[in-house]
């Protein structure tokens, strides 16, 4: 039990850092393009060196495909619409909202993956949809930000994309596939955002890497570093049955600790609605834990 809480908190640590570092990517178009393919190249390199896959049937690695790949894709498009609400509002807010998203993990864990839950865990769900609408309705205390409607469709667009993309990471420990064949969960993961955005930069003719390494190569580490210790977070909590709680306390952490930072480092003055609307985020993600 120990070993997967601590995995659990590590990694709400490293998505911290993970938030921190994108939060501070470039806007401009061609070097956004190039940010995403350059840490999605680092990615996959580390990936491959960290965590080769062992050999499995291939029939079996196909079958994971059809899951992995899809989660990949819906979390490269979350991620491009997270940045683009970052730049407009709060990055505070959006980050919250969008890491909130594994309410859908959850539930799905519940419904379709047939994980016990309880009625503290219920409270806790309602406790974070209840923060979400209040959210909704936060400003930033000092006004700089543009928390507006165009912001928001940004921020819940991530926040499904997000939702749906880990409950499909989290299928393959309940489908029955063989220990070696779950060994290609992120390195058919990893290779999609490369993908995708190199084929971006190559048809509009974006490519900067001069201009982004230096922010890539520290990016693409960190995010990788953070699947490793989910996955890791999430074969540990797999044997002990209590899979659910895996999103809850990485989560839980990450936005804790990110909240402080944009509060005491970027400046971002939350109204009081706000507040509330985070304290009642952390304290449902507290009752989701719970067993």
């Amino acid at each position: 039990m120990t070993t997967a809480i601590l995995f659990m908190v590590l990694t709400g640590v490293i998505w911290t850092a993970v938030g921190v570092l994108f939060g501070r990517a470039p806007t401009e178009k061609d070097r956004l393009c190039t940010f995403f393919a350059l840490n999605g190249a680092i990615f996959v390199t580390f990936v491959y060196l960290a965590r080769p896959p062992t050999a499995a049937p291939a029939a079996e690695v196909l079958r994971l495909s059809a899951l992995m790949v899809p989660s990949a894709f819906l979390e490269v498009m979350a991620f491009l619409l997270l940045k683009l609400a970052m730049d407009r509002g709060s990055q505070g807010i959006a980050w919250c909202i969008a890491q909130s998203a594994m309410v859908i993990s959850f539930l799905g864990s519940i419904l379709f993956l047939g994980n016990p839950s309880s009625p503290l865990q219920w409270l806790g769900m309602a406790l974070m949809l209840g923060s979400l609408a209040l959210f909704g309705m936060a400003k930033q205390a000092d006004g700089k930000a543009v928390n507006d409607a165009t912001f928001f469709r940004l921020v819940f667009g991530a926040f499904a994309m997000v939702g749906v993309g880990q409950f499909l990471r989290l299928i393959p420990g309940y489908a029955g596939f063989s220990p070696e064949t779950l060994t290609w969960r992120l390195p058919l993961q990893a290779p999609v955002g490369m993908v995708f955005w190199s084929v971006v930069c190559l048809s509009k003719g974006f490519w900067r890497p001069g201009a982004v390494w230096r922010h890539s190569v520290p990016y693409g580490i960190v995010v990788a570093l953070g699947q490793v210790c989910f996955y890791l977070a999430t074969d540990a909590a797999d044997k002990l049955r209590i899979t659910s709680v895996v999103m809850p306390v990485s989560i839980g952490t990450c936005i804790l600790f990110f909240t402080l930072w944009c509060r005491f480092f970027r400046g971002e003055r939350l109204s009081r609605v706000g507040w509330v609307a985070v304290a009642l985020n952390v304290a449902g993600i507290a009752l989701l834990s719970s067993r």
